[in-house]
């Protein structure tokens, strides 16, 4: 198997590898040299523009020509592979409104969970233990809340700091802030609570 590569600058040519064109299919394309290529698409990288062609030679050896699509003269899909029956595919992709709606939340909603920049490394590792057992919770500003109302934990996160409207919520929470607490200096040293 030999393996050639364009070197040189040629003109960007509109070619249908930027729309659909299946693995497994028979192609032809002209490199910067004027070389002409045909051949199987065996191989696309989307993001580096490189792609990997098959040939069989005249005295009957394949070689595999690895090519930049950005330097061909020219394209021409031959015959689509039916089904794409050699694997997988590079399409354009597309991307429903919905779904980038959606990852936006879902990062909002992981950087909401870090907490904000102003809160101590104390205050952000007791959201993450309370939010182990008590799911429904979130930062409001740099108070961590119970999203039902339950209780509230204001700054510096100490046990005296957890209010609410629910005496055994408060009383678990306080529980938990204590012991939290107690590993963390030993963890940490009491300079970081």
């Amino acid at each position: 198997m030999v393996a050639h590569g364009a070197m040189a600058t040629a003109t960007k040519v509109e070619n249908e590898l930027q729309h659909y064109v299946p693995l497994g299919s028979i192609v032809m394309c002209v490199d910067p040299y004027a070389n002409k290529i045909e051949g199987e698409l065996v191989a696309m990288d989307e993001p580096t523009g490189m792609i990997i062609i098959k040939s069989v030679s005249n005295d009957q050896k394949e070689d595999l020509t690895v090519l930049n699509r950005e330097l061909l003269t020219e394209f021409e899909v031959k015959k689509y592979a039916p089904n794409n029956q050699r694997g997988a595919f590079m399409p354009e992709k597309i991307v429903s409104e919905s779904a980038v709606r959606k990852a936006i939340s879902e990062k909002e909603e992981a950087i909401n969970r870090v907490g904000p920049k102003d809160v101590s490394l104390a205050g952000r590792e007791l959201f993450k233990v309370i939010n182990k057992t008590y799911t429904n919770l979130e930062w409001r500003g740099n108070v961590i809340q119970g999203l039902d109302g339950d209780f509230f934990v204001h700054p510096p996160y100490k046990s005296n700091d957890v209010k609410g409207n629910t005496e055994d919520a408060v009383a678990r929470i306080k529980k938990v802030v204590d012991k939290f607490h107690q590993d963390f200096v030993k963890k940490h040293g009491a300079g970081d609570s």
